[in-house]
């Protein structure tokens, strides 16, 4: 039924594939290993990958300089309860600041604000400018600011500029 030559040259076969799989794999470990030292590429920094002096980068970039950059982080949470309700806010406040020339300086902050429970019924999750400021002082005893401000709800409700409190669910409409 089964020719004993041919299961011989079969298992044999076998062998010599597995012989050259393994020799292959030494192969290719031992390749890997034989680099020197001295052919090691240059290990640079993240700062150096992502600001350059390169000449060829124009408009924008060449005015921007990361030595007058600087940005907070802001993470509050707060919980309010009352009339058997509560309300939970959670906000970040990404604060970047940016000295144009010595008079002169900028400012944004971005917020983003959540209501994980408790709402009163109203949705609470937004992402918004909460300031952007222009400050201008070229001399000591004068400061020029220009300032947009939203302000989100507050401990004693909507923040309105002309009534000094407005609950949650009257906005003001008087």
């Amino acid at each position: 039924m089964y020719n004993i030559n041919e299961l011989k040259k079969g298992q044999a076969m076998k062998k010599l594939n597995i012989i050259v799989v393994l020799l292959l794999s030494l192969a290719v470990t031992i390749q890997s290993y034989s680099q020197y030292k001295s052919q090691r590429p240059e290990q640079t920094s993240v700062a150096q990958s992502l600001v350059r002096n390169t000449p060829n980068i124009g408009g924008l970039l060449n005015w921007f300089n990361p030595e007058n950059f600087r940005m907070n982080h802001n993470f509050s949470m707060q919980y309010m309860s009352g009339g058997g309700m509560g309300l939970s806010l959670a906000s970040y406040t990404n604060s970047m600041f940016y000295q144009v020339s010595d008079p002169l300086n900028v400012r944004l902050d971005v917020s983003l604000m959540g209501s994980p429970f408790g709402s009163y019924g109203m949705n609470f999750n937004k992402l918004f400018i909460s300031r952007a400021e222009i400050n201008y002082q070229p001399w000591q005893n004068f400061h020029l600011q220009l300032q947009y401000r939203q302000l989100p709800i507050s401990n004693y409700g909507y923040y309105m500029p002309y009534h000094w409190y407005t609950a949650p669910t009257n906005l003001g409409d008087e």
